[in-house]
């Protein structure tokens, strides 16, 4: 039988923040449809196993007051609430399916990653919602919009995320597949990864072979529509590099070439051995991308101290650079395969 349960002591308030989705090929606040398959059956066995041998806690939902919506589209919602009697506050996700509940539980108990605690019914939902860590810090992206990081603080939040990765591929054997700054969050000056709805585990697979994702963090091979293509651990590479780009100035992509997203040159000032490491992570063919592994060991030998404090330009520029590009790119997935 599960174990019905209130937290009778509630950790502080960690992390959690936008789960945005919506319609087409998209920038990064609103992410395209996609297909894949879930293996709904065995996901819906291997939680139920879980439940019953009481290794995921499920709390009562009559408990939870004080709901906020704090994000919300086409395939989650997610609300802040506090429980009855204490001040903490959690983050719960609706509408997810058997599978990322599973899978977020597997990935549970890293420092880089979002803190699960169980799941819940909410009143009138027949599917399971998940208890989460609340992020006091929001998105990354947020984050990036609203300062300029230090050098050591660049590095640092690229090797957090790093760790975060590792953990998945290495240890869990698991492909995030949707790696973009509104899926990093921030509590207490740490990263946290979080949402796992598009996650897949290695030898399991996705059989999707759609363009889906958020500009630029996608992987520029789902866009050959020559060759079929499945997201792997090498497409969540891509992503990191994007990511550590983003940590030196917001992305901004100067044009679509050959199926490639290209950028702007490295600013001045960024450290040379991490502009290598991004630029390998950004390469076109996957075999010539590093694996996580190799990325992690690539840190060792970067100098946390070898850089000017600040990266040197204007952030309110920057920004309202890429905000004008990004409404001009909201287009039909289909019809940018097509001229491309």
């Amino acid at each position: 039988m599960c174990n019905l349960r209130s937290p009778a002591t509630p950790p502080p308030p960690k992390i959690l923040g936008n789960i945005c989705s919506g319609p087409k090929w998209t920038n990064s606040e609103h992410p395209i449809n996609f297909r894949t398959t879930y293996y709904e059956d065995h996901y819906a066995n291997e939680l139920n196993r879980l439940l019953e041998n009481n290794s995921i806690e499920r709390y009562y939902s009559h408990d939870l007051i004080h709901f906020k919506d704090i994000g919300s589209g086409g395939f989650a919602s997610v609300y802040v609430a506090k429980w009855k009697n204490t001040p903490t506050l959690y983050a719960i996700k609706k509408f997810v399916n058997n599978k990322e509940v599973y899978l977020t539980k597997t990935v549970n108990h890293h420092v880089n990653i979002i803190g699960f605690y169980g799941v819940t019914k909410l009143e009138g939902e027949e599917r399971y919602s998940l208890v989460l860590d609340y992020a006091d810090g929001g998105t990354l992206r947020d984050y990036l919009r609203n300062y300029i990081l230090e050098w050591k603080d660049q590095l640092r939040f690229a090797r957090e995320i790093t760790s975060a990765i590792l953990w998945l591929h290495e240890i869990k054997k698991i492909v995030h597949g949707d790696l973009h700054p509104n899926n990093i969050l921030i509590h207490k000056d740490t990263i946290k990864l979080a949402d796992f709805g598009r996650s897949f585990e290695i030898g399991k697979g996705c059989d999707n072979t759609e363009v889906w994702g958020v500009l630029p963090y996608v992987d520029p091979k789902m866009l050959d529509q020559t060759i079929p293509y499945k997201l792997n651990e090498k497409s969540d590479i891509y992503c990191l590099g994007v990511l550590f780009r983003d940590l030196t100035s917001p992305s901004f992509i100067n044009d679509l070439e050959n199926n490639h997203i290209t950028f702007e040159d490295a600013l001045p000032n960024t450290n040379d051995k991490f502009t290598g490491l991004y630029q390998k992570c950004l390469e076109r063919e996957p075999d010539v991308r590093p694996n996580i592994s190799e990325v992690n060991e690539t840190f060792s030998s970067i100098d946390s101290e070898d850089n000017a404090s600040t990266v040197p330009y204007s952030k309110e520029s920057e920004e309202s650079k890429k905000m004008e590009f990004e409404h001009s790119c909201q287009i039909d997935s289909n019809k940018l395969c097509q001229e491309l």
